[in-house]
């Protein structure tokens, strides 16, 4: 095992094996210094669900997780996430543990293939700035993991980023930007069909190409420039129900929409802008009608 206040060391350490839903067990390697079989277990089962929640890209090359004492910095790569749980603790209460375990996992799961990687550079080229002075500082080696965090809260994680910030992240690794969205990472199926993709505009306002604008408001009730007010459930873009003030519950996805299925006549309807109004289009009568 490595440990940043002793470098490597051989211990017969505790092991547990901690298995996720959408991708192989990682090995949890606990230092012995942690005294018995529960508490090393309590260290281990404090981590593992953080590392769960990571994109599964950056999971795909950790094989296993040192857990020891120490203020010290994490450490990734070696197919390993390191960890020192009194920094660990320092990470927790500034708020930033599991986005420092995504610096740390895109070393061991991304450098290998993209830190030198002729369009990655290129990339950096052109974009002419870095969104960090870690990264403007170590070009090479700190680049991808201090730059994918920021793409990953544009793409996955816009509801949680102010406009001014978003921005920022746009238009300082706009062309790295384009670059990760090359790779097609596996992020999730959760992720990947997500409400958080949607552009954040400010004041509560977002969009989709497919959905167009709407303004999110608390418990669910959203308003859409075209079609007015809707309540919708869903937590995926995948499958989502609206339910229409005038004409009940629709059901209908990213891929199907403007097109949406009535349960109530079990038929499908289409929703089109016709004039300025927003019309909906009955399959079974063949026959246009207001929703107005």
């Amino acid at each position: 095992m490595y440990d940043r206040r002793a470098d490597w060391v051989d211990l017969n350490a505790f092991l547990f094996n901690a298995s996720f839903s959408d991708g192989p067990d990682i090995e949890i390697q606990v230092n012995p210094e942690f005294g018995d079989v529960h508490t090393a277990r309590a260290e281990a089962l404090k981590y593992a669900p953080v590392i769960g929640r990571l994109p599964k890209c950056l999971r795909k090359d950790v094989e296993t997780v040192w857990i020891h004492l120490g203020n010290n910095p994490f450490g990734g790569g070696n197919e390993n996430l390191l960890i020192h749980t009194g920094q660990a603790e320092q990470y927790s209460a500034d708020g930033i543990l599991e986005e420092t375990l995504v610096h740390e996992a895109a070393h061991t799961s991304l450098d290998a293939t993209h830190a030198n990687a002729s369009e990655w550079l290129a990339a950096q080229d052109a974009d002419g700035e870095f969104i960090s002075t870690y990264a403007r500082n170590n070009p090479y080696r700190e680049d991808i993991a201090e730059s994918f965090l920021p793409y990953f809260a544009f793409r996955y994680r816009s509801d949680r980023l102010t406009k001014s910030l978003a921005d920022v992240i746009s238009k300082t690794i706009a062309n790295r930007i384009a670059y990760f969205d090359k790779q097609e990472f596996d992020v999730g199926e959760s992720s990947q069909h997500s409400w958080n993709l949607a552009e954040n505009h400010g004041s509560g306002w977002k969009s989709f190409d497919w959905f167009g604008y709407y303004y999110r408001t608390a418990g669910g009730w959203i308003y859409h420039a075209d079609l007015g007010w809707l309540h919708k459930v869903s937590s995926k873009t995948d499958s989502i129900w609206l339910y229409f003030p005038n004409h009940g519950w629709m059901w209908t996805k990213h891929d199907v929409y403007p097109f949406l299925y009535d349960t109530v006549t079990s038929g499908w309807r289409y929703y089109k802008i016709i004039e300025g109004k927003a019309m909906r289009y009955d399959y079974a009568t063949g026959s246009w009608m207001s929703l107005e």
